[in-house]
């Protein structure tokens, strides 16, 4: 079995595989997802580094808290799409 975790990372994918004999940044394209899921994923991902501030990047964050929990939320829903469309080779986890 294959882990992965979905987390949000400045600069990087979002998709890391933590399997010492894998480990490393997944690109998207390289695992089997549906069209409609890539889009999502790459979304949510692009949200999230629209809010990083190259200037000071310590001041990087949503607007909102209610926008950081929101941007939580959906990456918990993704997760779980993510696992149904992998099946039982890939164990899914999301890390906020």
């Amino acid at each position: 079995m294959i882990r992965l975790r979905l987390t949000s990372e400045y600069l990087a994918v979002p998709i890391f595989c933590p399997d010492p004999d894998r480990m490393g940044h997944v690109d998207i394209e390289d695992l089997p997802f549906s069209p409609k899921l890539r889009v999502k994923i790459s979304e949510w991902d692009g949200e999230y580094q629209s809010t990083f501030n190259s200037d000071y990047p310590p001041d990087s964050c949503f607007a909102t808290p209610e926008a950081e929990l929101r941007h939580k939320a959906e990456g918990e829903e993704l997760a779980k799409s993510m696992q149904q469309e992998l099946g039982s080779s890939y164990m899914v986890e999301y890390c906020p």
